[in-house]
């Protein structure tokens, strides 16, 4: 699955109809607060999930009755149809692209699943589902499909004892799938996989080099990690991050940065693993589908944002990640078309410019500058324009007992010195 793109209308926070065209790997949207970017993620959210209509053991996504949009009439906020979410995709096998629809009509007490609207996506999800709980074909291709909020880290560390690791027809499914829509680190099942890794082997409940294939994508994912183990039940990680390389503790000891984001990707490689173990080695690299991430900023040091949409299009090249972000770190390492900037429209290619220039420019920040530099800065630059107009002395010594900075002050007295006042 790969998502061209999204139609939006009275949806949350996005009224009037709107289309986002997504790039293949990777798009990234941008804007103040309330301009709708995790809109759009929750929409993808509904429109992915529309592929487990036709799988009866994997939870779907409907549009709920909160997402409508509501309008104010006079005193009155009225619901706005009709509410619509609408994708356009490509599946492997398959030479024109897929669409399909939620919606939620007038009058309707729920979103629609008509097979006008759907049919589409749930008879290429029910071949796949058949095909392997049916005929038993184990080299089925499947997407994989996921959703982290900013939530995600809750619960970090823990081991779950919840499922039972079975690569085995509906297990398959509701494993690779399990808690898709809402993906948190309480509900990560990567460390019981790891702790079991060898008995599956086996018992022939898993394929072989699968674990070599998940250490490899998690260690591209983050380029600070030099080595990893799996020991009692955690992950134990060395890093080298500015030349200073870390004791190899667990993952949990580490910062929050490395802790969190090492944890997802870690997840998204097992879901891979599951879904298409077949390829073994290449698990990973192989698995095609759409992951999306709010706020992928979240804990992240500055150093590490510069590059870590190349880290993830690296260790996952064939999955399309639609993320949100506030970076101007990340902003700046990403191309013109893999950018949604939501507050205004951009003609350059932000991974051209300076930093300061992306946060300017592009993502509205009135300055680089702090707000107490900028303040500083607008105060000296008015007592130079003063020294050249006919304020008193009194007037221009009541500027500059303003100015709190001992060294700028320094200067703009010799300044004032030289200029006889």
């Amino acid at each position: 699955m790969n998502i061209e793109s999204i139609t939006i209308q009275n949806f949350r926070n996005i009224g009037k109809e709107r289309t986002f065209l997504l790039n293949r790997h990777f798009t990234a949207f941008i804007g103040i607060n309330g301009k709708g970017k995790s809109t759009i993620l929750h929409a993808l959210r509904v429109a992915s999930g529309s592929y487990f209509l036709a799988i009866p053991d994997v939870k779907s996504r409907h549009i709920q009755k909160d997402e409508i949009r509501m309008d104010e009439s006079g005193k009155l906020l009225l619901p706005q149809y009709p509410v619509k979410v609408e994708a356009k995709a490509f599946f492997p096998g398959i030479n024109e692209p897929v669409i399909w629809r939620r919606q939620w009509l007038e009058g309707s007490s729920s979103s629609t699943i008509r097979n006008s609207d759907v049919g589409n996506i749930k008879a290429i999800a029910s071949s796949k589902y058949q095909k392997v709980t049916k005929d038993g074909d184990d080299t089925v291709g499947l997407p994989i499909i996921a959703f982290y909020g900013i939530s995600r880290a809750v619960g970090a560390g823990r081991v779950t004892k919840k499922s039972r690791i079975q690569r085995l027809g509906k297990m398959l499914f509701r494993e690779g799938y399990q808690d898709w829509e809402e993906m948190k680190a309480v509900k990560f099942h990567y460390p019981e996989w790891l702790a079991r890794y060898e008995v599956l082997l086996n018992q022939e409940k898993e394929y072989p080099r699968t674990k070599e294939a998940f250490f490899h994508a998690v260690k591209t994912a983050n380029s600070f990690i030099t080595q990893m183990e799996f020991y009692d039940g955690e992950l134990w990680v060395k890093v080298k991050i500015d030349g200073d390389e870390s004791n190899m503790l667990p993952l949990s000891l580490h910062s929050d940065g490395i802790h969190y984001f090492t944890e997802m990707v870690a997840e998204i490689a097992y879901r891979c693993i599951v879904l298409n173990g077949h390829h073994k080695e290449k698990a990973v690299e192989e698995t095609r589908g759409v992951v999306m991430i709010d706020e992928i900023d979240l804990h992240l040091h500055p150093k590490w944002q510069r590059h870590v949409v190349a880290d993830l299009k690296k260790a996952f090249p064939n999955i399309q990640f639609v993320v949100t972000t506030h970076s101007p770190f990340i902003v700046q390492s990403l191309k013109s078309d893999e950018i949604w900037n939501l507050d205004k429209l951009m003609d350059v290619a932000p991974d051209e410019l300076k930093i300061d220039t992306v946060a300017t420019e592009i993502m509205g920040v009135s300055s680089a500058y702090s707000e107490s530099n900028e303040g500083l800065y607008n105060k000296s630059k008015k007592f130079m324009e003063d020294l050249e107009s006919n304020k008193s002395v009194d007037e221009l010594q009541k500027e500059l007992d303003d100015i709190s900075d001992p060294a700028v002050r320094a200067f703009l007295e010799l300044q004032k010195i030289s200029k006889g006042k």
